[in-house]
């Protein structure tokens, strides 16, 4: 009887890896080195406390500016401190500790409104043109989706008799657009890496965690049940459905843009206003179905649509980095979104009360995280570092 032998587990898979200490340290000496620069040279802040237009969607925009950039700059300190604890042959919990700590304080730090706001408006200024240029251009190559061109060519020919996809009408928009963005984007840009650091600082409290119990530090192996493929495929398709829920009841609010009776369109006669809302609309509309890939085969496969890529596998950092993109971003405007409607509820103000409905960006976000990590641990294979599967 023959008898097969199990593939080998090697060992030394215990150590945090060297790419994330050196992104962490990376980052901690970045920020130590700017907040210092904004102590010493106030001129070089970025803004991040916003104008009026900004009040209240965050921390930042209610503390003084001497203040943050002493936050940050203890929490920068923080992080050299916990990448060195992490950087030992064998981490104590003492350095997860210290990272989880830093994570949570730029985390506080960073739970802003605007970061969302700023990925909304890129996302519906680049996503619905970069969808339909490459679908078009896929789909002609393709016999199943080619069916699908007069549908878009339908869609296109009403923007145009309507005045909404008329080249003034997209020219006034990008010029209405350009000089917000332009301004804000340093100060949203700071605010990008202040969030970016507490992923970071989080990720590397996990790694630690994972080094300290003696598991392998890249994979978490040997884990916990609901860690095997089969038992995320189960949790993770019902995060996934909640997580493709969230956007649903923005998308189609703007939807009505489309009739005679649209929902909160200040200037029925702007054909610019009503580009950009219809935009915004089919970006959510767009991401709620991205967010159905993470359970469904041409998640795993590009679509037939895609052009050069039609057929190879996806891979897997894609999904997981664009989803837990927007994951974060969404937790990080909660708080904010959670008081608009709170406070909406106790003045009577059924707008601002419709926020908690429209916007639900804490279970969306906390179910968005869930999806996108079962995705990652049901498609995963051997660890290049330990060999277990």
């Amino acid at each position: 009887m023959s008898v097969t032998a199990s593939p080998p587990v090697r060992t030394g898979g215990a150590r945090v890896p060297g790419a994330v200490l050196r992104a962490a340290a990376a980052w901690s000496a970045l920020h130590l080195a700017l907040a210092a620069l904004w102590l010493l040279a106030p001129s070089t802040r970025p803004g991040l406390e916003g104008g009026d237009e900004n009040g209240g969607s965050g921390l930042l925009t209610v503390l003084p500016p001497t203040v943050t950039a002493w936050l940050v700059l203890v929490l920068a300190a923080g992080g050299l401190a916990a990448t060195a604890g992490a950087s030992l042959r064998r981490p104590s919990t003492g350095a997860a500790a210290a990272a989880f700590a830093v994570a949570a304080g730029l985390g506080v730090l960073a739970a802003d409104l605007r970061a969302l706001v700023l990925l909304g408006y890129l996302t519906a200024i680049v996503a619905p043109a970069a969808f339909l240029a490459v679908f078009t251009v896929g789909a002609l190559r393709s016999r199943r989706a080619r069916p699908w061109l007069a549908a878009v060519a339908l869609v296109v020919a009403a923007g145009l008799v309507s005045g909404v996809l008329r080249p003034g009408t997209i020219g006034r928009l990008a010029g209405d657009l350009a000089g917000p963005l332009s301004r804000e984007l340093p100060s949203r840009g700071a605010l990008a890496l202040l969030l970016g650091g507490a992923v970071l600082l989080a990720t590397l409290g996990v790694l630690v965690l994972r080094a300290a119990r003696g598991a392998c530090a890249s994979c978490g192996r040997p884990g916990a049940a609901w860690t095997r493929p089969e038992a995320a495929a189960r949790w993770g398709r019902v995060a996934t459905l909640v997580a493709a829920a969230g956007p649903l009841p923005y998308g189609l609010l703007r939807m009505t843009w489309l009739t005679p009776w649209p929902f909160g369109l200040p200037d029925t006669s702007d054909p610019a206003l009503r580009l950009f809302g219809l935009a915004l609309g089919v970006a959510a509309l767009g991401g709620a179905v991205a967010t159905i890939g993470l359970i469904r085969p041409w998640g795993e496969v590009w679509p037939s649509w895609v052009p050069v890529l039609r057929g190879r596998p996806v891979p897997v950092r894609v999904p997981v980095i664009a989803g837990g993109l927007v994951a974060v971003v969404l937790l990080a405007a909660s708080p904010a979104m959670i008081a608009i409607g709170v406070a909406g509820l106790t003045s009577g103000d059924l707008f601002e009360a419709a926020f908690l409905l429209v916007f639900p960006t804490l279970p969306w976000g906390l179910a968005l995280a869930a999806a996108v990590t079962a995705y990652a641990l049901r498609r995963r294979g051997a660890c290049a570092v330990c060999g277990r599967r």
